[in-house]
């Protein structure tokens, strides 16, 4: 890693740090029904293996998705680069009594042996990657053989009039509502620079990433019925915008 790589990755799990406090409380990120958290359960499951697993997630923030698989019976181990973030998942593992673990770590190269995971699963991450390509086949690198690699992510803005002017009303109705910039936080231009699918990342992207990387089985599952459980606890303000392309790719290591 450069040491201009390294400042933008230290830059990166800082805004996370100062996310960290709301995170779980933001729609899309948070569970925030039980219809959801069992919409999420019931994909997970039908592409998962039989028996108690061991399952990474990486870049895993509050873990709110890994500890969904720590519910199912399995074994989670977090990754992140936020120690904030991690400090979250650990309170939130703790609270459910989960004999989940977590490790500060760089998602694109996790420390883990070759064949150390029966699944590796992320949410939101790819995008925020700077080498997507080298993450997808070292995760495959961690997985056991047989292991499953399972990818949610989405097009934040696909660069369309009708999201531009979604995005707009929603930001000027966030404004007006919660007296705050909707848009403090967000990434700044040298860090975006370096991000090849700042926007989000299209389906066929992540199929190529995994098709490079040697997976095989590959499926991809469209995750609207998901979208549409989420956007019935959103006020009108995030609703508006919350109109994207979401995704979840997943494929096996065969060898």
């Amino acid at each position: 890693m450069t040491i201009q790589e390294n400042q933008i990755k230290q830059n990166i799990a800082r805004i996370w740090d100062v996310s960290s406090e709301t995170y779980d409380s933001q729609q899309g990120h948070g569970i925030q029904s039980e219809m959801e958290r069992e919409a999420w359960k019931s994909v997970f499951k039908s592409l998962l293996p039989p028996g108690r697993l061991k399952v990474l997630d990486v870049g895993c923030g509050t873990c709110e998705i890994g500890l969904l698989f720590a519910e199912m019976g399995h074994h989670v181990t977090g990754l992140d680069l936020s120690e904030k973030m991690l400090a979250k998942a650990r309170e939130k593992a703790s609270k459910k009594g989960f004999d989940s673990v977590f490790e500060k770590g760089d998602a694109e190269n996790p420390p883990f042996e070759e064949g150390t995971f029966d699944a590796v699963v992320n949410r939101h991450l790819l995008w925020t990657l700077p080498h997507p390509d080298t993450a997808v086949t070292n995760w495959k690198k961690v997985l056991k053989k047989g292991g499953v690699l399972i990818v949610v992510d989405g097009v934040w803005n696909d660069g369309t009039l009708e999201t531009k002017a979604r995005r707009f009303v929603s930001d000027f109705c966030t404004l007006l509502a919660e007296r705050k910039n909707p848009r403090k936080g967000h990434y700044s231009r040298e860090i975006n620079d370096e991000l090849p699918n700042r926007h989000g990342v299209p389906p066929e992207k992540t199929l190529e990433y995994f098709k490079n990387a040697g997976l095989k089985n590959v499926k991809d599952l469209d995750l609207k019925d998901v979208r549409e459980i989420q956007k019935k606890k959103m006020p009108f303000r995030k609703r508006i915008a919350y109109n994207y392309e979401y995704h979840l790719i997943c494929g096996r290591k065969i060898n």
